[in-house]
């Protein structure tokens, strides 16, 4: 096996751990089943084991009554006398998997069956003693991310490269039959034994077996079996693992019944008629779109070009028509079809937007105005055209697709215009087209998509779901919730209360309050390591306490006044269980990645509670395990989110109504300081496990204005912390507001194993909520940017690019990926622990030293290296509606989507999967 670096003697040491565990500490027998290890042939051993089961009482039906790969009774590996009374040396007709003639046999036998006929006393009982130990060791040492390699130095003959896999699996699942059953653990004798392989670790057993024995259409009926072994799943039935994940696919097709209009009409609990596809109408909030600088600013650009080029000559041809705004002046569309001019003559990729135009534009703009007016301008004339008003005025145009658009429809609807009568006459006039199209998709790439749904079916959900994955990219993320909350709350009462008692000139008030919530979650994810889905449910409770007053008249019809908000103390946990569906992404083009996981899409949607295939009698998991061998299945584990919030607000208010019915206005700010930010996530199952982490802080600083109208307890207030709940039964809301985030930065780790060792791709991250913050952290930096590959050239323009185009939704990154080096001693430690935790006393002491060194490790730099920079944007939505007068009880919908809008990766060599 390839050394561990800085730990030469780990081989060493996990095969010693991996005896001292299977034997108990006793040496003779640790002794022994090291020999046979010695002397194994796994594949030769399992292939044979394979080819001589036991096909069970009935032509080949298991314990369960289901058949176990049909091998006719005339095969020539088919043995009527494989029995404690067979002939021990009955020969096998020679086969491939076999090793050479000649050779010495290396396998141990078959199974404890066939040894009790030759063996007795003491000398039997030692043997199978030591060949029970000899399995033991072999599934522990396969069970951990180093053993592996490990068990495959140690016996005779290695198991290919094609089928190391296989073994593995099928040690783990020989290692999971039922503990009734006497053969567990010794993967020949669950072959021989038809009441193991009625389970469902025997079945993978068998498919594994099968597998390594070349038979692999024998292998296929039991594929299930096999992934779902590979997922930790080993039981079948009410109350297993298999039953909550199946239950909770099942449920998705509930989910789309109770966001459908039908049920939509109808009065429901939000908390117990929970569907996170009802947040679709939001949109998917531009999941779908890629870096900006890569795609989507090029394309905008193009698009401009291409409109501002039709508009020049139907902008000269309306000048011919209109006349000049003043003596001495010429007509603005003449000026505008120049500016277009001098626009366009600027290759790209320099911007054709312009924020106000310099003296050598307007020179220019002037000569090629003058070209228009004259065909021999002289000097006088633009020099002339230089001074004039309309010039000048130029300095501060923002010539944008607004701008454009605006003359767009000034020329294409003028009086006199052709190509407005032929528009109103039905027809299509081609720079009239050509125009409109080409702004509206620069504003869409601008923008993005409209991907609201506003009606949910089944189909539409199917629809919205294949639109992202057909157009989703690297670390983009998207997450549907949809329930409800329920809490109290002392501000309505105590500011009532305060009013009376201060003759309704100040109106102070308690804000405490407790909530508690309850959401369905879907989201949709295509991280560097995989493409997902997470299917889950999310409890949510918040705490706050603070104080408040409205200093002002209020003679009660009318009320006016500045109203103040200090927030002491507020605190938020949540915490979400579920399952998560994962197939792998790296080391396969990604329209492959993109085809199947639609094609998985559409298997869960069709096999979930109303769908075309909800009524199979096989199970959705089953199905969905054996037509997507690479899918990973996870049970949640620890996941949730935290912060901790202290907050000051003000905002100057006024409402007028009466008998409950109000209209009210504000504007005002807000600062907000977030601390103890915490997010945690860690699968408890599967194949592909991620455990991700992150802690940070944050200050934002906010301004804004609503207006409300309707039944109301309340004036509408600004101020982000004082409502919470700021809504009622039939109030219109509208507000318009701007939120920065003054400072802020959250450390992230993401940790994946896949078939339990550390991906190529785990890292570590920080982010940084301002951009000047992000600069002056990198400053420092960029030569080992440089070192790691970065082009000089190509990292200033990143840089560059970020600083001109940061926005309020945007967040700045540094991103290290583990070394190879730090990936294999990661592998070991990991390696040991579990060896420890099997051992009879757990050797505590032993594993938390080994968890710290872990641990250490990942704060280490040196076990890191450079991989990329960029920029996030994330956008969110969120519409809460219910009441909120004492006790509050609302309904809560968001859609939040985040993605790269900008990126430089450092050449690496990718990681492949073998």
């Amino acid at each position: 096996m390839p050394p561990v670096p800085g730990l030469p003697g780990a081989p060493t040491v996990l095969l010693a751990q991996a005896l001292a565990a299977a034997t108990g500490g006793d040496a003779r027998l640790a002794r022994d089943a090291l020999a046979l290890l010695r002397e194994l042939d796994p594949q030769r051993d399992i292939a044979t084991a394979w080819r001589q089961r036991a096909v069970g009482p009935e032509d080949g039906a298991s314990a369960d009554g289901e058949s176990v790969y049909h091998t006719p009774n005339t095969s020539p590996y088919y043995t009527p006398e494989y029995s404690v009374e067979g002939d021990e040396d009955r020969s096998l007709p020679a086969s491939p998997q076999r090793s050479m003639e000649g050779a010495p046999d290396r396998s141990l036998p078959a199974s404890p069956r066939r040894s009790l006929a030759g063996e007795a006393g003491e000398a039997g009982d030692a043997h199978r003693a030591a060949r029970q130990a000899a399995w033991q060791v072999a599934a522990a040492l396969a069970g951990t991310p180093t053993g592996f390699d490990v068990l495959q130095s140690i016996v005779a003959r290695p198991v290919a490269a094609e089928h190391s896999r296989d073994f593995a699996l099928l040690l783990k699942a020989a290692a999971a039959v039922p503990a009734e059953h006497a053969v567990r653990g010794d993967p020949a004798a669950v072959l021989g034994d038809p009441a193991a392989l009625g389970t469902l670790p025997g079945k993978a057993v068998a498919c594994a077996a099968a597998r390594m024995a070349g038979e692999v259409e024998a292998a296929r009926p039991h594929q299930w079996a096999l992934t779902a072994v590979r997922n930790d799943i080993f039981e079948t039935g009410p109350g297993t693992l298999f039953a909550a994940i199946d239950s909770r696919l099942m449920k998705t097709g509930r989910w789309i019944e109770r966001a459908t209009p039908e049920r939509g009409r109808l009065l429901r609990n939000p908390i117990l008629g929970k569907s996170p596809f009802r947040a679709l109408k939001h949109g998917t909030q531009n999941v779908e779109r890629g870096p900006a600088i890569a795609r989507h600013r090029l394309a905008r650009e193009k698009e401009l070009r291409r409109a501002a080029a039709a508009l020049v000559e139907p902008l000269a041809a309306a000048a011919e028509r209109a006349r000049a705004p003043g003596p001495g002046q010429v007509p603005d569309a003449l000026l505008r079809a120049a500016v277009l001019e001098h626009c366009l003559q600027t290759p790209a990729p320099q911007p054709l937007e312009r924020d106000g135009f310099d003296e050598a534009a307007r020179a220019d703009i002037a000569a090629r105005l003058a070209g228009r007016l004259s065909p021999d301008p002289g000097p006088d004339l633009v020099e002339h055209l230089k001074k004039s008003t309309q010039l000048a005025a130029l300095a501060d145009l923002r010539l944008d697709s607004e701008a454009m658009g605006e003359w767009f429809d000034e020329v294409h609807g003028a009086p006199g215009n052709d190509a407005a009568q032929e528009v109103q006459e039905g027809q299509e006039v081609p720079w009239v087209h050509t125009v409109s199209t080409a702004l509206a998709q620069a504003e869409e790439e601008a923008m993005g998509r409209d991907t609201r749904v506003p009606v949910v079916t089944r189909d539409t959900v199917r629809t919205a779901l294949k639109d992202i994955i057909a157009n989703i990219e690297g670390s983009s993320r998207l997450r549907l919730s949809s329930g409800g909350l329920v809490g109290v709350g002392l501000r309505q009462i105590t500011s009532s209360v305060s009013a009376v008692a201060s003759a309704f000139f100040l109106r102070g008030r308690v804000d405490g309050r407790a909530q508690r919530s309850r959401q369905a979650v879907f989201e949709i994810a295509m991280p560097p390591y995989d493409m997902e889905l997470v299917l889950g449910s999310q409890r949510q409770i918040s705490r706050q306490i603070g104080v408040g007053a409205f200093v002002g008249p209020d003679i009660g019809v009318a009320k006016a006044g500045v109203n103040v908000d200090t927030l002491f103390y507020g605190r938020e946990d949540a915490e979400i269980e579920g399952i998560s569906l994962r197939l792998p992404r790296v080391g396969r083009p990604v329209p492959e990645l993109r085809a199947e996981f639609s094609a998985l899409v559409d298997a869960l949607l069709d096999g979930s509670q109303g769908g075309a295939q909800a009524d199979d009698a096989t199970p959705l998991l089953q199905r969905l395990l054996q037509e997507f061998p690479e899918l990973t299945v996870n049970r949640i584990g620890e996941a949730g989110d935290g912060r901790r919030r202290h907050g000051v607000g003000a905002d100057a208010v006024g409402s007028i109504g009466q008998f409950g019915v109000k209209v009210s206005a504000s504007v005002g700010g807000n600062v907000e300081a977030q601390r103890n930010v915490t997010k945690h996530y860690a699968d408890a199952t599967g194949r592909m496990r991620v455990e991700r982490s992150i802690e940070g802080n944050a200050v934002r600083i906010g301004v804004g204005a609503k207006v409300s109208a309707g039944p109301s307890a309340s004036v509408a207030s600004q101020t982000s912390f004082s409502g919470g709940v700021d809504v009622s039964l039939a109030t219109t809301q509208f507000g318009v507001g701007a939120e920065r985030i003054h400072s802020g930065v959250s450390h992230r780790r993401e940790a994946v194993y896949e078939d339990g060792r550390l991906h190529p791709l785990s890292f570590v991250e920080t982010e940084y909520q301002t951009v000047d913050a992000f600069m002056k952290a990198l400053k420092p930096e960029k030569g080992a940017w440089e070192d790691a590959g970065a082009d000089p050239e190509r990292l200033e323009g990143l840089l560059a690019d970020i600083r001109q185009h940061a926005a309020p939704t945007h967040s700045f990154a540094v991103r290290h990926i583990v070394t190879p080096e730090a990936r294999a001693r990661n592998d070991a430690y990991r390696s040991a622990m579990q060896l420890c935790e099997q051992h009879p006393s757990g050797l505590p002491q032993a594993v938390a030293a080994l968890a710290g060194t872990i641990e250490a490790q990942w704060q280490d730099p040196e076990a890191t290296q450079p991989y990329s920079l960029r920029s996030y944007e994330r956008n969110l939505v969120q519409a809460t509606r219910g009441v909120d007068v004492v006790v509050q009880f609302a309904s809560v919908e968001a859609a939040e989507a985040s993605h790269i809008d900008n990126r430089l990766d450092v050449p690496a060599e990718r990681p492949r999967r073998t």
